[in-house]
């Protein structure tokens, strides 16, 4: 039988768990752009925006990946992530049901290694992978229905990341 007591045991760092808040943020999509309203989830423990929507009247759209790292970018500048509540965000213990999620490459990396005891485990050992990966996923503010909605929406910007995989 094969022992899955901590999944991170071979991660340089600890992933830490989620503290999600969410909110809306007025944020220009480009340099030449007026700021357009979007709701937000940020994941303050990252800290990163985990998910975000443009909800302009009439206008209903996830930010790409550029899009959220560089509204990431602009909410750390500001130190939103250290007290979110005085910037009108709310804590969620998961993520809202709009919400496409995204994941760090940490989080993509534990993915991967849980896919992999998956993928080697003995029938009698899938079900204890299956809640090891449940369970992180729980940690992180996200459910398994979150991850497969991450993989199955299309993005419609196709930048590279790191190791050759298409980014979100």
């Amino acid at each position: 039988m094969i022992w899955f007591d901590n999944v991170s045991s071979d991660c340089d760092q600890p992933i830490a768990a989620a503290c999600l808040v969410q909110g809306h943020w007025r944020h220009p999509l480009n340099p030449f752009s007026d700021p357009v309203l979007c709701r937000v989830v940020l994941d303050v423990a990252e800290p990163r925006v985990v998910a975000a929507q443009v909800i302009e009247p009439g206008r209903i759209e996830d930010l790409s990946g550029a899009e959220l790292e560089d509204l990431s970018a602009a909410l750390i500048a500001q130190d939103v992530h250290r007290q979110p509540t005085a910037w009108g965000l709310s804590p969620c213990a998961k993520l809202p049901a709009w919400a496409r999620p995204s994941f760090s490459e940490q989080q993509i990396e534990e993915l991967e290694r849980l896919q992999g005891y998956l993928i080697e485990a003995s029938e009698d050992d899938v079900e204890s992978v299956l809640r090891l990966r449940d369970d992180f996923l729980r940690g992180i503010g996200m459910t398994d229905r979150d991850m497969y909605r991450a993989v199955r929406q299309p993005d419609h910007s196709h930048g590279h990341r790191k190791g050759g995989r298409m980014s979100s």
